[in-house]
């Protein structure tokens, strides 16, 4: 069964949105550092051969750390020999990304995944261990899912290192004009382009009390980019708002959205507002304003609602044209 991000309540699975914010998300060098240091100082402590083989009675923290590190490039020899085998015709980074969306779709599957979302740079490593103490290494079966589950990570994470060459130490060679072609349709071929016009306009009306300044439009902005690929253009979206605001629904409306009003909440107080440029399934773990992502989930549950019940009344006539006979 897919399951929903807690962001995406318009019926958006964990798949979908892992798969079109995978570039920014599956980015965990830092967190294979943060390990690495981790078991080192553990090594250090006692002799490294006397630590695995007392693997098996070392607490649910140190037996992640373990595994983890244990996992780093796994996968990158079954890279390396997808890259030597390609038929002439084929391209490298079309076929890593093709292999990435497969592999993202047994990933977002797994439980582990909606977890690991929460396991972000804290200064106090607080995240991880929580995530580690959570784990099942006793059962044959639980130790399994989760080194199948590192094993995803580790092949999803140097994919898309190699894809916005982000490593030049694996030293393989990707070009990525056709990968990129390949992305924009697939992006196109998932979205709407166009919202709900009047659906935008009653959640928004709906929505109006968590609107705490014109820098608010920026969450609809960045709704209208995800969820209806609208064009990257902020000066257009300006405009658009503005003409959504002369509706008589929103006429009571008193945060407008004038020039410069997204530029102007991207940059924030001292940098506060970067994370507008982040994919909002990103916004926790970039410490985003609580008030962005309430007004987000809220915005995105209230067109829910409203397709849904667009959806059900064009089933309700359909039934009663089928009884009449049409």
């Amino acid at each position: 069964m897919n399951q929903t991000d807690r962001l995406s309540t318009n019926g958006v699975t964990r798949i979908d949105t892992l798969k079109a914010c995978a570039d920014a998300y599956f980015d965990f060098g830092w967190l294979y550092d943060l390990l690495w240091n981790e078991l080192k100082t553990d090594t250090a402590k006692t002799r490294r051969q006397a630590f695995c083989d007392n693997l098996h009675n070392q607490n649910k923290e140190k037996r992640f750390v373990w595994l983890f590190v244990e996992s780093h490039r796994m996968s990158l020899p079954e890279i390396r020999e997808l890259h030597d085998n390609l038929f002439p015709d084929e391209d490298f980074g079309v076929c890593l990304f093709e292999e990435r969306n497969r592999l993202i779709e047994e990933y977002g599957s797994m439980q582990l995944s909606a977890r690991l979302k929460h396991v972000y740079k804290d200064k106090d490593g607080k995240s991880w261990r929580i995530f580690a103490r959570n784990l099942n290494f006793d059962k044959p079966e639980e130790l399994a899912k989760i080194k199948r589950f590192l094993y995803l990570l580790d092949k999803i994470t140097i994919i898309t290192d190699l894809l916005c060459k982000r490593d030049a130490s694996y030293d393989i060679h990707v070009s990525l004009v056709k990968y990129r072609q390949a992305r924009l349709n697939y992006d196109k071929g998932s979205k709407e382009n166009e919202p709900p016009r009047q659906h935008l306009i009653i959640a928004i009306k709906a929505c109006k009390d968590l609107f705490w300044g014109q820098t608010a439009w920026a969450v609809v902005y960045v709704l209208c980019r995800e969820d209806y690929g609208i064009a990257d253009n902020k000066a257009a979206f300006e405009r658009y708002a503005q003409d959504l605001l002369k509706e008589p629904e929103l006429k009571d409306m008193d945060k407008g959205c004038p020039s410069g009003t997204i530029t102007s909440a991207e940059t924030g107080k001292e940098g506060s507002g970067d994370f507008f440029l982040k994919h909002s399934s990103m916004w926790t773990i970039c410490g985003a304003h609580s008030r962005a992502i309430q007004l987000m989930s809220a915005l995105r549950q209230k067109l829910s609602d409203l397709a849904n019940e667009a959806k059900e009344n064009e089933l309700k006539e359909l039934y009663k044209n089928s009884e009449r006979g049409f």
